[in-house]
């Protein structure tokens, strides 16, 4: 087999020297420029499927937009920041949390990230080739550079002067090893964030302070909490006034909780209902503290204790009571703000009780819940194991946690009409995350986090005045250069924090130490990449918005918000028009991909098994281009490889011997099946003309391998004899054929296509100006598609494919000829029962109309018809032996076949047959041979053996 890698890797190396993909964006480009974001990917690691999966989709959009006359540009991103990065170094340097960080120190560790990422970059240049994806590298922007942060500290103070952003006490999820807050979106990108954790569940009970309004002497307040850890925290109890609550007695207590979670709750236990009432009549009762905090800010505030109406109170779960700890939960949170309890921080980054939780101080947030229910005595009613859905961090796979922290964030409120607005105008690709997934992520997501408390990243450019607190917000090295009086060589920490200003109150400014989140920088690349403002300043028509993006699902949450949110609340302008989404990609056992499970193919040794256009042509023709979830299969990949690159490379090797005497200047041929295929490669040019415009790349790319199969089984197979005897309009029809065949299959298969076109045009890659990526897209002609000519043939097709079957069902092989086949269909006219005749080696038809397709064979082999099977198969098996030999169809040859005088007898008939068939000056049919043949071999045809023997003329 051809080993089509070392053709490829051929064409790789033309292209380079040549500067091809330089030529492509420089070439004349009427049609003006087609903007495309190229998402950064975290720079962490090698290229797997679903970092190639992206990059193809983002080669073969780019190469067909530029073939329609347009000039793009494509230039490769890393997203250098983040705990990607820096987890990766902290293993490296064996440090296991923020405090060994401090010790080695912080200038020593982004040091060691800023290495780190230089080095793992280059190994990413193999794969990128290797696809056929053309990108410039060398002229990569990456988001650790000064001119790209500059650019990101300029879109943040833009934002502060709009009020967008702000300081302020939200609840986030929080990471307490990385010890930094995390975006919600962040962690619910990719499946595996969330699992399925079990843990003790409790049921407490609070106990009100007065219970005169119920009108017994005491009672105590059921509620129930996943997170035991929490009830340090608790300040405040929920229900909510539209519910049924039910005062009951157990063993002489009285307990109050939802009547509709009373056979849940309480299982297995003897209780009686003394009162039944609407939730509001709960609203304002006082209950005892759980835990003394002896915290003087929390003791001195009136509204804690209290027990409050909630929405979200339900009784899907629980007891119909939620206990509320502004610390650590959102709902808690906005329930805290909106009832005025005190906001005291309990927990430290590190998810350790802090001297504020009073006893707590000191315990981890795990090792807490476990004290928490050994403290609580008789006031916990009971316990139990709870299955339920935890967060983890997306990096390090710790347990994260709610906690309240003063942080920067960004008010999506403010510009949520615009965002909603905006996204009707996006063509996206599936249509039904348009208003599906991505508007819903618009319409709840909450104020975007922006600080992460770590080292690696753009700083946050913010100096707070440690004796005033005034604010300053520098947006430029400029700024920040005439402020500090120092020059500014680099924005990272700790450098960025050496530079102070000095306030008016006479007061040290400082940087505030947080960093921003590294989603920030991505969804500045559009204008970061170019180092707007600063340069490009006129050139904003040319940066937003951008023509086409892809990335796959998970940046419904991640990079296609973020991108819009900055370019609307920026720019006022939509971030991009149109993207496809594609879906998620797992191993072969439907697992998510794994070198432990050993699920899934390695994808170099893939690419160097199968080679770059056979892997595209499995990803374009794939539901996951369309939003679909999907195994990644190796015989997907192999069919792939058959049925479109060897396919096309025979067909092309069929054709080669006549391109030298061949030029195409106009055609015009009557026959039916070069109509026929004329016809069918104008319908394809249209088909996928229009589905490229529409971005559906399977749509695309699904009939380029049922017209390959067309040219070669149908077309060719039926036109060998026309070809083989240099019929001219048979061979400029190929011709025609291949050449625009190459130009339309250019952006799928850049390496075939290349290949066949040298080949057609006799460059043979010897011209640096010349490439099937440098020609415009062929036009189809619309009056050339001819859909009768084309459902004609589609009806003969069928016809011969039923009776195929048939054949297979009685086990008669093609070979042998048959007199006669009954057809029921409609009208079909002749020159179509010829290709129907020719294809399934049947003498006659007989007609019959009918509107369904149904076929009838004559089974009765005569003796005639026997003997014409065994010469077709006797010359099948010669021929195949004078290619063994390399001989070529013109070579002329003296043929003996060695036989027993039956079969002679049968030969004898079908002497001429033989002749023709098998280019044989002279055939010699014997019984009895004293010659030794040099070029001999065997026969094997049903019960018939013997030898054949040939001698080269």
């Amino acid at each position: 087999m051809i080993n089509f890698k070392e053709t490829e890797d051929e064409i790789l190396k033309f292209w380079e020297k040549n500067k091809i993909f330089e030529k492509s964006v420089k070439k004349k480009s009427p049609k003006g420029a087609y903007i495309f974001y190229d998402g950064p990917p975290f720079i962490t690691g090698l290229p797997h499927y679903g970092t190639i999966l992206p990059s193809i989709i983002k080669d073969a959009v780019p190469r067909f937009w530029t073939m329609k006359g347009f000039s793009v540009e494509r230039v490769w991103g890393w997203d250098c920041h983040g705990l990607p990065a820096e987890n990766q170094v902290e293993k490296e340097l064996g440090l296991k949390n923020k405090t060994d960080i401090e010790k080695l120190g912080v200038g020593k560790f982004v040091g060691a990230c800023k290495n780190y990422v230089n080095n793992v970059s280059e190994q990413w240049n193999w794969y990128i080739d290797s696809i056929g994806r053309w990108v410039d590298m060398k002229k990569a922007y990456r988001t650790m550079d000064l001119n790209f942060m500059e650019s990101v500290i300029w879109g943040f103070k833009e934002l502060y002067k709009k009020g967008l952003i702000y300081e302020g006490y939200r609840s986030s999820l929080h990471c307490p090893r990385c010890a930094t807050p995390l975006s919600k979106f962040e962690i619910t990108m990719d499946a595996g964030s969330y699992k399925n954790v079990t843990e003790l569940s409790a049921v407490v009970k609070f106990k009100l302070k007065d219970s005169t309004k119920l009108k017994v002497s005491s009672a105590e307040v059921l509620a129930w909490t996943t997170t035991p850890w929490t009830l340090p925290g608790n300040l405040a109890l929920a229900i909510n006034k539209k519910i049924k609550y039910v005062l009951i007695n157990i063993d002489n207590k009285n307990y109050i909780l939802a009547k509709d979670r009373i056979n849940e709750m309480l299982k297995n236990i003897d209780f009686k209902i003394i009162k039944e009432f609407l939730g509001n009549e709960l609203i304002g009762l006082e209950y005892e503290s759980l835990f003394d905090l002896e915290n003087k800010e929390i003791n001195e505030n009136k509204n804690i204790y209290k027990i409050y109406h909630e929405d979200f109170v339900n009784i899907e779960d629980g007891t119909g009571v939620v206990h509320i700890a502004p610390n650590f939960g959102e709902d808690d949170f906005e329930s805290g703000k909106k009832h005025k309890l005190p906001l005291v921080d309990l927990m430290d980054d590190s998810g350790i009780y802090t001297e504020q939780s009073g006893n707590w101080k000191g315990f981890y947030f795990k090792d807490a819940g476990k004290e928490v229910l050994r403290r609580l005595g008789d006031k916990l009613f009971s316990k139990f194991n709870y299955t339920h859905s935890y967060p983890f961090c997306h990096r390090c796979s710790t347990s994260l946690i709610y906690k309240t922290q003063k942080a920067w964030y960004l008010n999506t409120d403010m510009i949520r009409k615009e965002l909603l607005k905006t996204n009707e105008t996006i063509n996206w690709v599936p249509d039904y995350f348009k208003q599906g997934r991505f508007k819903y992520n618009l319409e709840t997501a909450p104020h975007w986090c922006l600080s992460r408390s770590r080292y690696w990243g753009s700083p946050i450019p913010v100096w707070k005045c440690e004796k005033c607190e005034e604010i300053k917000v520098a947006g430029s090295i400029k700024e920040i250069e005439k402020l500090s009086g120092k020059k500014v060589n680099d924005l990272h920490r700790p450098e960025i924090d050496k530079h102070k200003f000095k306030c008016k109150c006479g007061g040290v400014m400082n940087r505030v130490l947080e960093i921003l989140d590294c989603w920030f920088e991505s969804g500045s690349m559009p204008y970061a990449q170019w180092h707007y403002p600063f340069e490009r300043k006129k050139d904003l028509k040319k940066i937003y918005p951008a023509d086409f993006i892809t990335e796959y699902t998970g940046q419904l949450r991640g990079w296609f918000y973020y991108l819009n949110v900055l370019s609307n609340s920026l720019f006022n302008s939509v971030s991009f028009k149109n993207v496809i989404v594609t879906g998620v990609l797992a191993g072969n056992d439907g697992r998510k991909m794994s070198k432990s499970y050993g699920n899934y193919p390695d994808p170099k040794e893939t690419i160097e098994k199968y080679g770059g256009d056979a892997m595209r042509m499995y990803f374009l023709n794939s539901p996951v281009i369309n939003g679909g979830d999907m195994n990644i299969d190796e015989k997907g990949i192999k069919d792939s490889l058959r049925k479109n690159v060897m396919l096309l490379n025979n067909i092309y090797e069929f054709y080669e011997p006549y391109n030298k005497k061949t030029s195409v200047k106009k055609i015009s041929s009557e026959n039916i099946l070069d109509k026929w295929i004329v016809s069918r490669l104008n319908e394809l040019i249209k088909t996928i003309t229009e589905n490229m415009e529409k971005y559906d790349l399977p749509s695309a790319t699904k009939p380029i391998t049922q017209f390959i199969e067309d040219l070669s089984v149908v077309y060719i197979r039926q036109n060998r004899e026309r070809i083989n005897n240099e019929e001219k309009e048979a061979i400029i029809t190929l011709k025609f054929i291949l050449e625009n065949l190459s130009k339309v299959i250019a952006p799928f298969m850049p390496f075939i296509s290349e290949n066949i076109w040298q080949k057609l045009n006799l460059f043979n890659f010897k011209n640096k100006n010349q490439s099937v990526h440098l020609q415009s897209w062929p036009e189809f002609d619309i009056k050339k598609i001819d859909k009768k000519l084309i459902k004609n043939m589609e009806t003969a097709r069928e016809i011969i494919s039923i009776t195929l079957k048939e054949r297979e069902i009685n086990k008669i092989p093609l070979k042998q000829p048959l007199q006669k086949l009954e057809v029921k269909c409609s009208d079909l006219p002749k020159r179509y029962i010829e290709i129907i005749l020719k294809e399934t080696n049947i003498k006659e038809i007989e007609l019959k109309k009918s509107k369904e397709i149904s076929v009838k064979l004559d089974l009765k082999i005569t003796p005639e018809l026997e003997a014409e099977g065994y010469a077709r198969e006797m010359s099948r098996q010669v021929q195949a032996f004078r290619k063994k030999l390399g001989l070529n169809k013109k070579d002329k040859i003296e043929l003996f076949l060695l036989v027993d005088d039956k079969f002679k007898k049968i030969l004898d008939t079908q002497e001429k047959f033989i002749k023709e068939r098998t280019n044989s000056i002279k055939l010699h049919i014997v019984t009895t041979n004293k010659e030794r043949f040099k070029n001999k071999t065997f026969f094997n045809i049903k019960d018939k053996r013997g030898e054949i023997g040939i001698v080269i003329k």
